[in-house]
């Protein structure tokens, strides 16, 4: 079983605008991220609702 606060999703700017966000999805004691948005997006909330949205539909996945 899969404990979810094991995991956290940090949004971080890694490009040049106009789309320099993106989500990371990291997991407790990794200095690297397990997952991170193929895209970019506009603003950095965009980018944490769809990082969110992506670390529910992968523990869902999991506890299958």
């Amino acid at each position: 079983m899969i404990d979810q606060t094991d995991f956290s999703v940090v949004v971080k700017n890694r490009a040049r605008p106009p789309k320099s966000w993106r989500w990371e999805i990291y997991r407790a004691g990794r200095s690297s991220p397990i997952e991170h948005s193929a895209a970019y997006f506009e603003s950095m909330t965009e980018a944490g609702r769809a990082g969110k949205e992506a670390l529910k539909l992968m523990l869902s996945a999991y506890q299958r």
